[in-house]
């Protein structure tokens, strides 16, 4: 039988090894480091059925040679059985066949280990890598509709893997459609079921067995779906679809084909698309978040008046260094961009160093004042003291040389990673009034944010300020920078600001908040509070 040689056999204990140690992380669908995970468990899982292929296809070779042999005695025997079997040496060969060649066959197949070594192998697999959790299944299927619902993008070009007019990836099947339609109906996310399964059923039509009995039991199944939703439309259409294929097999179908007719007609809404309505004071209601969305989609930027003033130039280094190249994108609240801060080996470097350390991203909660995994963030990310790595120490100085801020008292570093439709929805960095310090927290309040883009990203990805409103496309390299309070010490509330979900590819950022405390000698304290022009989008609906 096949074996695998041992040099292979090696290389692939060597990669289990390394994707058991790092299973520990519970959460794969929120960075694509995690997702580049579950790709090398699958090229394991992949190895490991080729070989129980490899070995069931020799063992099936070998059987079809016996098989054709015999084939091409019988075939030399159908002219005359009785003049073959008459042959001392044919009947010879008949007979020691059926007493031990057959018995031989027999034991083959009964001693065949494939099936059984390939279920012991997948069996230690299953313990040893890494697999996606129900969170990761759930989570995976929420960023696709966050996807379709943020870039509004048709789910027929989703399903067939366009986005934005571009196509990136495989087709779904409809068994992918289906699948992801039932998640949906599970979660109670109807408006997002009914195109699914739609999709789904349209593609099955198309199939070559789409007409099969099967097939059209399936679809008749899904009618129920959308009966139970109130969609009274799609259920007809399939009940019609149905019935012209098979309509004397399935006249039970005539009595449900006319029951939606007459709630069509009469107007009847009924069931659960228009039973569950959004809890009131749903902020995915809101005119703030819609605001982000069109921010997001490019439909609501600057006026030209609002960018006239503002300028590209040089900016000169207080060490010494070359000047910066600095892009105003914004003039109040001051926003700008420089270009050229991060060398292309210094972001690798930086991603390789987080991938170890990658975790969950959380928030600041305001009820426990501890930091907590939301649903509004999805990213991984890990922290590092500025002092840990020479790069490290660069950006710190970056951000000083760029600010004149005293980088003694900014936060350790974040290095953080979106994965499937990775996103963060519309926030301040800066502490609310009311926001409980830690008693060894004597730092004050976030002054500043700045930004590294460690990686650009294909499509989505961008940072949305829906209040200004702006969208800073990642760019590798480049550094974005902004105040998050008044020279008062209070809340700029127009610099709420938000991670637009990934289409396309990968986002890598490095985030940098520098408090208040020793910074009065660059950013002094004004005498007259002068957070009115912000106050409105504190509670902007």
């Amino acid at each position: 039988m096949f074996q695998m040689n041992s040099s292979a056999r090696i290389l692939q204990l060597l990669l289990v090894l390394v994707l058991q140690l790092l299973a520990c992380r519970a959460e794969f669908y929120s960075s694509t480091s995690g997702l580049e995970q579950l790709f090398r468990t699958e090229i394991v899982l992949l190895d490991e059925l080729q070989n129980y292929v490899d070995e069931i296809t020799q063992h099936a070779e070998a059987l079809q040679s016996e098989i054709d042999a015999i084939r091409v005695e019988h075939l030399s025997a159908m002219d005359s059985i009785g003049s073959y079997l008459n042959n001392p040496v044919n009947a010879f060969r008949l007979i020691k066949r059926l007493h031990s060649d057959w018995e031989t066959f027999e034991s083959s197949v009964k001693g065949d280990t494939s099936r059984a070594d390939y279920l012991e192998a997948m069996a230690e697999l299953r313990e040893n890598l890494s697999y996606p959790s129900q969170d990761d299944f759930v989570g995976s299927a929420i960023a696709l509709t966050r996807l379709q619902q943020t870039y509004q993008l048709d789910v027929a070009e989703l399903a067939s893997g366009m986005l934005n007019g571009v196509k990136y990836g495989t087709a779904m099947s409809w068994q992918d459609c289906f699948v992801l339609g039932q998640h949906l109906y599970a979660l109670r996310d109807y408006n997002h079921t009914v195109p699914w399964l739609q999709q789904s059923m349209q593609l099955l039509g198309e199939q070559s067995y789409g007409e099969e009995s099967a097939s059209l039991d399936f679809m008749e199944a899904v009618v129920g779906y959308h009966q139970q939703m109130g969609d009274h439309e799609n259920a007809l259409n399939l009940v019609n679809h149905v019935l012209a294929i098979e309509p004397e097999q399935r006249r039970h179908l005539d009595e449900t084909r006319t029951q939606l007719e007459d709630l069509i007609t009469d107007g009847v809404k009924q069931g659960l698309l228009h039973t569950t309505a959004r809890r009131p004071g749903d902020y995915h209601s809101s005119r703030e978040f819609r605001m982000y969305e069109q921010v997001c989609r490019g439909e609501l930027a600057p006026s030209p008046a609002a960018q006239r003033h503002l300028r590209c130039r040089l900016q000169r280094s207080l060490f010494g260094y070359a000047p910066f190249k600095l892009e105003e994108l914004h003039a109040d609240p001051p926003v700008v961009q420089l270009h050229d801060m991060v060398s292309q080996r210094e972001s690798l470097f930086l991603q390789n160093a987080a991938r170890p350390r990658i975790q969950r991203s959380t928030v600041y909660n305001q009820a426990s004042s501890d930091a907590t995994a939301a649903a509004f963030r999805t990213s991984q990310g890990a922290s590092f003291n500025y002092s840990r790595y020479r790069t490290t120490q660069r950006l710190s100085q970056h951000v000083a040389d760029l600010s004149g801020l005293d980088m003694d008292y900014a936060e350790n570093l974040q290095i953080a990673n979106y994965g499937i439709g990775g996103h963060y929805e519309p926030h301040w960095d800066s502490f609310p009034e009311h926001h409980v310090y830690h008693e060894d927290d004597r730092h004050g309040n976030r002054l500043a944010t700045a930004i590294y883009y460690l990686s650009d990203v294909e499509a989505g990805g961008g940072t949305a300020f829906p209040f200004l409103p702006l969208l800073v496309t990642p760019e590798r390299g480049s550094l974005l920078f902004w105040y998050n309070l008044h020279p008062s010490g209070d809340q700029d509330y127009r610099t709420k600001h938000a991670a637009c979900p990934v289409l396309q590819g990968s986002k890598w950022i490095a985030n940098v908040w520098i408090r208040e405390r020793n910074q009065d000698r660059v950013r002094p304290c004004d005498l007259q509070r002068n957070h009115l022009i912000s106050l409105r989008f504190k509670n902007f609906d």
